[in-house]
């Protein structure tokens, strides 16, 4: 497991996090959708109308295959999709009511697509989550502090120095977390952020996401790392909403091969006796 002392000890790990300077003014937020859809075109609707509460503090995974609405919900929860109909609440405020400044001081956002064209290194890559909070552009030592506990946190402090660009995917992934964890947002949303990890990092990171302060919106295609980690699901397909609920409800063998397409047997990990599934096709069976 990571190596930084914060993450060593299990019972303590979410009261260490918190007590970060980033995090200490993290007053984690509720988000509710209602009738929310949106589409670029006028008469072809790519999210249908969604409407589910994600409570405080609490962890999400939103899980569809290829094409089911995943990104564009998530779009439209970090104010970039404007929605068609309905709206977005965050603590019961629409967000397309608030200062664009005031979103972005609450709402991180961690994308599939890093980027590599900037020229900067790792410390400065960081240091750009604090640009959303920063009333100036002198960084006293606090903040230097705070990039470091970030960079501490992804196992990245070792590439502080290092030009962003010459980083592998994997790298530059957790240094883009890291950049969101200094921003110290009340709600975190991050789209795909196993994708260029090996497996030993998907299960630290989504470790380390499941022990912040704040809410956590994440969208993955590794089912039994949603099971494991999230305290809800939401499973999407076709741009519409199919369940959304505790993993051991949203994943049923019905449920996964209706949304899917593929057939399972699910089981119960032995250790962390979440949902396991075996996949496999009608031309697999006997």
């Amino acid at each position: 497991m990571l190596n930084n002392p914060l993450l060593n000890n299990d019972r303590k790990k979410s009261e260490n996090i918190a007590s970060l300077p980033c995090f200490i003014g993290c007053k984690p937020a509720s988000l509710k959708l209602s009738n929310l859809a949106w589409s670029p075109y006028r008469h072809t609707p790519l999210l249908h109308p969604i409407s589910m509460t994600v409570k405080a503090a609490e962890f999400v995974a939103v899980v569809g295959p290829n094409g089911s609405g995943k990104t564009s919900l998530l779009r439209c929860l970090y104010r970039v999709n404007k929605p068609s109909s309905g709206q977005v609440l965050m603590d019961g405020k629409d967000i397309w009511s608030l200062p664009a400044r005031s979103c972005a001081q609450r709402i991180a956002t961690v994308l599939q697509d890093t980027g590599a064209e900037f020229g900067l290194s790792v410390f400065e890559m960081v240091e750009i989550g604090l640009t959303p909070k920063s009333t100036s552009w002198k960084r006293t030592a606090a903040d230097s502090e705070a990039i470091k506990d970030a960079l501490a946190l992804l196992d990245v402090s070792h590439l502080m120095e290092r030009n962003f660009s010459s980083l592998s995917g994997g790298e530059r992934q957790r240094v883009m977390i890291a950049r969101a964890l200094v921003q110290g947002p009340d709600i975190l949303i991050l789209d795909e952020p196993t994708n260029h990890l090996d497996i030993r990092h998907q299960l630290e990171v989504l470790e380390l996401l499941a022990t912040l302060p704040c809410t956590v919106i994440v969208s993955l295609h590794d089912l039994s790392l949603a099971a494991a980690y999230a305290d809800r699901v939401l499973m999407m397909k076709d741009g519409q909403m199919q369940a959304y609920s505790a993993a051991y409800e949203a994943f049923t063998e019905q449920q996964i091969e209706h949304v899917f397409e593929v057939k399972t047997i699910i089981d119960r990990h032995p250790i962390t006796h979440r949902p396991r599934f075996s996949f496999y096709t009608d031309n697999q069976q006997d």
